[in-house]
């Protein structure tokens, strides 16, 4: 075997190798660096000129102004001022503890804190301190540190303090709205931000700079509410003392305009200042004419006296039997009265349980559902206020066969201040509903109109002949019946009082009540209506006509005494308003609509029957269409379950198509029916689940604990009926 010698290469070799494994690093580093380059100055390079301007630019944001809010008569209620606040940029700061030891000594809080946010990373800007009190603002316009940040932010100011609080709402430390007006009407309140790009100087001071863009921020709008502050005043100092008075829980109060549905003045008690907001306040935050909701008792018989009116089934002179009314559907309806028979008059002066119970069956559950309906119970108002709880108006196909003589003396029901300050107001004038509003008009910040409101027409409830007499006979209740605490000298009131047991641990009790009032004047020609509605007085007084009669007659007679207010519609009123309200729009309108114009009647859960009927008094053709999905037995009952058009339009007579009636069978097999179960006792999470595993949906009332229920367990409703829970911490 022959082996070859291996001879190694020669210096010249080895040092070309090298130089050449040198060139290819280099060309290596070098196509490397121009890559770098290539994405740094070509494919990157806003990417590193923006990154480049953050070293030496900072954006500020410019805050606009929210909006003023004025009351009809331009009285400023809420405005705008501002608060310091200090921040910091913690890049910037050369002493974190020495800064840290100033704001601990300056504001008396604790220096790690400070010492915590200033070496924040990852952050070039950190609040130190927001809203700072004005005794703790000297000097901080003159701190000389790298880094600190002084700015000024807008602060609303409401100007009356407590009053209308509840209505105006309050801002969040951001300047969000965060309940009332400033809530609801946060998009046209708030404004648009505004910027400006400034230059950070080696200290890290910004230097607003020429070269920079600015936009300036654009300013909330403005409100004009149809409040008047006089009015606002009056109604929560009376409903204030009336609370101390009778040693209630609480109140509520709406005064309105009759003619436009206009809010003058609304409150509940207690109430809070929003110029100083604390924990204990919460009580009084809500606006509890819209969000609670309760059985109204007496109030509600206006429902069953006008449809008895309507419908031409009494008149003031029927003579009504108002003996004990046990063998009414099987209730123990009483009167406080020993009267065996009265007249319809006398029935709705003295209050009769018993005689609007028997009025109630004569009218039947259909029917009496649509004139509860049409004055606006069960729906929402519609009013520009977060909140409202539109309360709970069974259909008749949910009635018990106690509901309907409960219901016509207000239980069985639940509404809100509103709903029955609005129904009172449709009889005041002239059977027609008008939509209740608290904004006025809107506009820019200069004064250019944006939006302006006008009275609009809902409905015709009832006839104009029916609200007259109905009118008068709320007369009767002031002048003779259980309202004469209400009554004002010189001044003809038409009212009707409220007393109804509340609900305590799931049961009624005589121990507790909600007492109201409601009425309107002059009676002649009414203006301006008010409910008054006082919480669980316990000074021994409980009947409405004793407790809230009289907060309606001192409101209304301090209103009475207010210049150039004491007419909503006359022209003196007119001109001193900052808008002139168009108060012969609606008048027209309500011309219009009975004289020639039509209102599409609700024919929604009302039998077949009845429903052909007002078909026929109205001369309206209609169709009968079955529901496809439900089969034809040919027999039975029928319940209207849909229509078209739907209700409430107004239409010409040439106009009206023809009315598309869809129906059902009323007559309900069992196993369309789940029985609702006890949950009383249960948390309220384990009730929710239980009811929601029947099928079955819920209106809770209070916190916590069930203690009641309605209706009971063991009643049976259809799939999907509400049961009412009544909690309790």
């Amino acid at each position: 075997m022959q082996y070859k010698l291996y001879k190694s290469p020669g210096k010249d070799l080895i040092q070309r190798r090298k130089i050449n494994l040198t060139l290819i690093f280099f060309s290596m580093l070098f196509i490397a660096i121009f890559i770098k380059l290539l994405r740094v100055q070509i494919i990157d390079t806003e990417k590193y000129k923006i990154a480049a301007r953050k070293q030496y630019e900072n954006k500020i944001t410019l805050p606009p102004y929210r909006g003023l809010i004025f009351d009809r008569n331009m009285n400023v209620l809420v405005s705008n001022s501002y608060e310091y606040s200090v921040a910091a940029d913690p890049n910037m700061i050369d002493d974190p503890d020495k800064a840290a030891q100033f704001f601990s000594e300056k504001f008396g809080k604790d220096k790690n804190d400070y010492l915590s946010k200033l070496k924040s990373i990852n952050t070039s800007f950190i609040y130190l301190e927001r809203r700072i009190p004005e005794s703790k603002t000297s000097g901080l316009d003159t701190i000389d540190m790298n880094g600190i940040i002084i700015l000024k932010e807008p602060k609303r100011v409401y100007n009356y303090n407590r009053l209308a609080s509840q209505i105006l709402g309050f801002t969040n430390i951001d300047n969000k709205g965060q309940m009332g007006i400033e809530l609801s009407m946060e998009s046209e309140l708030a404004g648009k931000e505004g910027f400006v790009i400034m230059q950070r100087d080696g200290k890290g001071n910004n230097r607003p700079s020429l070269e920079f863009p600015r936009k300036e921020p654009e300013n909330g709008n403005n409100l004009i509410l149809t409040l008047d502050i006089n009015i606002q005043r009056i109604a929560e100092e009376e409903l204030a003392e009336g609370v101390s008075k009778f040693n209630a829980d609480g109140g509520k109060v709406i005064v309105m305009s009759v003619k436009t549905g206009e809010i003058l003045g609304m409150s509940s008690y207690p109430t809070f200042d929003p110029n100083k907001i604390s924990t204990s306040d919460t009580a009084g935050m809500k606006n509890a004419v819209l969000t609670d909701i309760y059985e109204p008792g007496s109030t509600f018989k206006i429902v069953a006296a006008a449809a008895a009116l309507e419908e031409k089934l009494e008149d003031k002179n029927s003579i009504i039997a108002t003996e004990s009314g046990s063998e009414i559907s099987g209730t123990n309806i009483k009167d406080v009265h020993g009267s065996s028979r009265m007249s319809f008059q006398q029935v709705i002066e003295q209050s009769s349980n018993v005689g609007f119970s028997r009025i109630a069956m004569k009218i039947g559950p259909e029917k009496f559902y649509k004139y509860a309906r049409d004055f606006g119970f069960g729906i929402s108002s519609g009013i520009e206020l977060p909140g409202e709880n539109k309360g709970l108006l069974k259909k008749p196909i949910e009635f018990s066969g106690v509901s309907l003589p409960y219901m016509a003396i207000g239980y069985e029901v639940m509404v809100n201040a509103i709903q029955i300050a609005n129904a009172y107001s449709a009889i005041a004038n002239k059977g027609v509903m008008m939509k209740s509003y608290i904004i006025k008009k809107e506009t820019e910040s200069n004064g250019n109109l944006i939006f302006e409101n006008k009275p609009t027409v809902l409905r015709q409830v009832i006839s104009e002949n029916t609200a007259n007499t109905l009118s008068l006979l709320l007369t009767g209740v002031v002048e003779r019946g259980t309202g004469v605490d209400a009554k004002i000298e010189g001044v003809q009131i038409a009212g009707k009082t409220g007393t109804s047991q509340r609900l305590v641990n799931g049961a009624y009790t005589s121990s507790s009540h909600n007492s109201s009032f409601a009425g309107f004047f002059p009676a002649d020609d009414p203006k301006v209506i008010i409910m008054v509605i006082v919480n669980n007085p316990k000074s021994g007084e409980y009947y409405g006509g004793k407790v809230a009669a009289p907060i309606f007659k001192n409101i209304a007679s301090k209103i009475l005494n207010i210049p150039a207010v004491t007419d909503f519609h006359s022209e003196e009123f007119l001109k001193s308003a900052p808008v002139n309200v168009n108060v012969n729009s609606a008048e027209n309108e309500i011309k219009e609509l009975n004289s020639g114009r039509i209102l599409i009647p609700n024919f929604v859960n009302l039998r077949l029957e009845d429903a052909k009927d007002i078909l026929f008094e109205n001369n309206m053709r209609y169709e009968v269409i079955e529901n496809i999905s439900e089969p034809n037995t040919g027999a039975g009952s029928k319940i209207v379950e849909s229509q078209f058009p739907e209700a409430n339009q107004n239409i010409k007579p040439v106009d009206i198509p023809v009315i598309k009636l869809v129906v059902k069978n009323a007559n309900v097999s069992d196993d369309r029916l789940v029985t609702v179960p006890d949950v009383k006792d249960l948390s309220l999470r384990k009730a929710i689940n239980k009811l929601l595993s029947e099928g079955l949906d819920m209106e809770i009332i209070g916190s916590g604990k069930v203690t009641g229920q309605t209706p009971g367990s063991g009643t049976r409703l259809l799939h999907g009926s509400k049961v009412i829970l009544y909690c309790r911490d």
